[in-house]
């Protein structure tokens, strides 16, 4: 890295660090401001909305307790529906005549008062209904019967409760028109007997909450009814608003007339994208911030670095033994008049660090080649030693001997360090015990087939190269024998190339995924990798490092596949013509 490079670095990331540490203190102390501040507007655009709701159910209220007012005689309507409350003596119709006309009185104030009211009515055990409506809706006919309605049962059943209906054109209204009604069922205050039913029949409009929705293109307000989970008002046409999972609140309040309840949900995102305008504001003009940094902390480094740039510069072009200096900056007593009369100096030792380094990097490619080799097997040996310890635990079985036989042979192999290179024989031996304990793991429900004469059996190759790759098609291929049952190694020799192949009759994979993992294989070898271990296949990319540092360019694995057929691994070495 150029010291340009790092001197802007370091000013760059210090007044960065700087800002950007400011300007999060300040936008999370307005963030948590703005979440208080959108907390409240919700909550009370809620409140209001509650408030509302629960007045016009007041005033419902009060409209169905105008029946419990006394009238000049000191009488009640109530009272006079003891009259009419047996069916068998009916009263006659000239009294029923003045009752109606008492009950027209005492709706008139209460309709005129309430435009949300189409008609009230009582409905009496002897047939007799009492009436007053603005004929919005029409009225209800005298010779209906209730009985057998459903809403008439849920009333009774309810007894004394109010009954809310859902939002229709209710057949019992001749008005056509749609609607909402109460219903409740009249009692005798001190005997409990019925006396009638009470329906008053309003205009939907009833439930609007579109006064007390501030918000509505982010807010979707619902009465619902709890008990049939009827929906009696909401505002859904008029949101425009996303009310997923993660940007909404949702807020619900029981009303004060069952079973009735008032849901909020509100969209955060956008109220939040609303209020924050400030906020962006200010990341705004950190971002401005930041760049006039970076771009003050380049020309600071440019000014001071150009003589060290220019040396080097100098230093890059020289080719050869002849060596010459610049005539620059000779004269400064600083740092940089220093820094070029030390350059003879630097050249005197050049030669000796060139051999210093070279020596260091083959030290450590010999260490990362070993440590590849005692990680390359480590996951499966721990599977093994668990299925061992199981094994051993449930039942006493002569697998278990196998697998220790051959796991202790795999390891003997493992740690051999006599020589880099074994006979296919070895490896396949190595292979042999590692199948043996899988297919004691798996219950046989895979095989392995090899197919290659005895004289290629007897040629030499890297060590620990065939094994990972048996793993990898077991693991990947068959998918823990999921997918599969065959795992097959052929060689055979050509010209001076020794060509072995790994085939499974697996999952395969698809051209795409096939062509990364080629990718993969075909990167440039380099000291950081060796050692390291791809997560997407078993030891590929490891084993082919290890023959391409071993053997040079131009050897190692070639993979085919074909989703759901197979997989084939080709290994490509030099015949080396010799015996361990």
């Amino acid at each position: 890295m150029k010291l340009r490079v790092k001197i802007f670095l370091v000013f760059s990331i210090l007044t960065t660090i700087l800002l950007t540490t400011f300007t999060s203190f300040a936008y999370s102390r307005y963030e948590n401001t703005i979440q208080q501040r959108i907390e409240n507007v919700t909550d009370a655009l809620f409140d209001n909305a509650v408030i509302t709701a629960n007045n016009t159910l007041n005033q419902l209220r009060e409209t169905l307790g105008l029946f419990n007012f006394y009238y000049i005689d000191g009488t009640t309507f109530i009272d006079n529906l003891d009259d009419f409350s047996d069916p068998e003596t009916p009263p006659e119709a000239y009294d029923f005549y003045q009752s109606n006309r008492q009950f027209q009185r005492a709706c008139q104030n209460t309709m005129y008062i309430n435009d949300f009211l189409y008609g009230i009515y009582v409905i009496t055990p002897s047939g007799y209904i009492f009436s007053y409506s603005n004929l919005m809706n029409g009225s209800i006919p005298v010779d209906i019967d209730f009985t057998n309605e459903r809403w008439y049962k849920d009333t009774m059943e309810l007894d004394g409760q109010m009954y809310v209906s859902l939002i229709d054109d209710h057949e019992m209204f001749s008005g056509e028109r749609r609607s909402v009604f109460f219903a409740q069922k009249l009692k005798d205050v001190y005997t409990h007997k019925m006396l009638g039913m009470l329906v008053v029949d309003c205009n939907p409009s009833i439930f609007d909450l579109s006064t007390a929705n501030t918000m509505p293109d982010i807010t979707l307000l619902t009465i619902e009814n709890t008990a049939t989970n009827d929906v009696l008002y909401t505002n859904y046409e008029d949101v425009h608003a996303d009310f997923s999972e993660e940007s909404r609140k949702v807020l619900h309040q029981d009303l004060n007339l069952e079973p009735l309840r008032l849901v909020a949900v509100i969209n955060y995102e956008s109220l939040y994208h609303e209020y924050n305008i400030t906020g962006r504001m200010m990341i705004v003009l950190c971002i401005l911030g930041v760049i006039i940094t970076l771009l003050l902390s380049y020309l600071f480094a440019r000014s001071i670095t150009r003589p060290v740039e220019h040396l080097s510069r100098k230093m890059a072009s020289q080719t050869g033994h002849t060596l010459t200096l610049s005539g620059q900056y000779l004269n400064r007593t600083d740092e940089i008049g220093t820094l070029y009369n030390e350059y003879n100096a630097m050249v005197e030792s050049l030669n000796a660090a060139v051999k210093q380094d070279y020596h260091n990097k083959l030290v450590n490619l010999d260490a990362q080649m070993k440590s590849l080799e005692a990680r390359i097997n480590s996951h499966f040996l721990f599977n093994t030693l668990e299925s061992i310890n199981s094994m051993a635990e449930l039942e006493d079985n002569e697998q278990i001997a196998t697998m220790s036989q051959a796991l202790g042979n795999m390891f003997r192999y493992t740690l051999k360090t006599q020589s880099e290179l074994v006979s296919v024989q070895d490896e396949l031996n190595h292979v042999n015990d590692y199948v043996t304990i899988q297919q004691i793991r798996f219950d046989n429900r895979f095989r392995l087939e090899v197919d290659m004469d005895d004289a290629f059996r007897k040629e030499q190759v890297l060590k620990l190269i065939l094994q990972p790759l048996v793993e990898n098609a077991l693991y990947h291929g068959l998918k823990y024998c999921s997918c599969g049952d065959l795992i097959s190694i052929t060689g055979r020799k050509e010209e001076n190339y020794l060509i072995l192949h790994v085939r499974d009759n697996g999952l395969g994979m698809d051209q795409e995924t096939q062509k990364l993992l080629q990718d993969r294989l075909m990167e440039e070898a380099s000291f950081t990798e060796l050692g390291q271990r791809n997560k997407q296949s078993i030891g590929l990319k490891n084993i082919h490092s290890r023959i391409e540092l071993y053997y040079g360019r131009g050897y190692g694995l070639t993979i085919t596949s074909e989703e759901g057929k197979y997989t084939d691994v080709q290994i490509k070495l030099p015949a080396l013509n010799r015996e361990g």
